[in-house]
């Protein structure tokens, strides 16, 4: 009973720092409005990393760094979206395949980033088709301040006096907001990584450095016969009931791509 106990006093501590944290973004929020400064970027969300140490049809159990273990029903009303990342390479896409990437806009269609992600059959239903730019906290750049004025001006008061120096440092001789780009589209290419894109264009994603690989992993929707001892997980937490956390989402690291995994 003690263990009980123990547990659902430290559920009940996670779910008060999430509320205080949750509170304390919103009050910022509500006075940059009231001053007339834009939002701060969107924060990432708040959660906690873990290794599952028990896993069957209906529950699993995830230990923290710290020792602490927490139960997880397996079901849409505990777990509002369960995802799966899968290693993969290169060679697994087909021209059927989408990628996801998002990165610093070098221009001619050429982003640079580090990663990709992969969806394929019925997971992608996830994504769509993509091709926009983004300001650095991912908001979408808007009709009346489009990237070329940005670029033409090469300052931009409000996104440098609030967003630049701040949460975004600027790389040196770097003029300007640092433009991103979103893309999702087939695979033409993979030596560099070619996607076909909205209108008919092609997107190339480079890390920048031919040294350093391109990670790449495939999404999907998760199940509980997915979930095995070991694999690592980050949670989302949003509420606790009586006998186990609520998941805003809980996304699966396994360590084998999807064709070998073997339940």
């Amino acid at each position: 009973m003690r263990r009980v106990a123990d547990w659902r006093i430290r559920l009940v501590l996670l779910v008060l720092v999430i509320v205080s944290v949750t509170w304390s973004t919103a009050r910022a929020q509500q006075f940059l409005s009231t001053i007339g400064a834009p939002p701060p970027p969107n924060l990432p969300p708040t959660g906690a990393w873990g290794e599952v140490i028990m896993a069957n049809s209906k529950w699993i159990v995830v230990q923290n760094h710290q020792g602490q273990q927490f139960p997880v029903k397996i079901d849409s009303a505990h777990i509002r979206q369960f995802l799966v990342r899968w290693p993969t390479t290169p060679s697994a896409l087909t021209n059927q395949s989408l990628v996801e990437a998002i990165g610093l806009d070098l221009g001619s269609n050429i982003l640079r980033t580090d990663h990709v992600d992969v969806f394929e059959g019925a997971d992608q239903m996830l994504v769509a088709p993509t091709y926009k730019s983004l300001l650095p906290n991912n908001q979408i750049v808007t009709t009346i301040d489009p990237t070329f004025n940005r670029m033409m001006t090469a300052w931009d008061i409000a996104g440098q006096a609030y967003l630049h120096g701040w949460a975004y440092p600027v790389a040196p001789g770097q003029l300007g907001i640092p433009a991103r780009l979103h893309v999702v589209g087939n695979p033409v290419g993979v030596d560099p990584l070619r996607l076909l894109i909205v209108g008919n264009n092609i997107a190339t994603v480079t890390t920048g450095d031919p040294s350093v690989p391109l990670v790449m992993h495939q999404v999907t929707l998760g199940t509980a016969s997915f979930v095995q001892k070991g694999d690592l997980v980050f949670l989302t937490p949003v509420d606790v009931n009586s006998d186990s956390l609520i998941l805003a989402q809980l996304v699966l690291y396994k360590k084998v791509s999807r064709n070998r995994f073997e339940p």
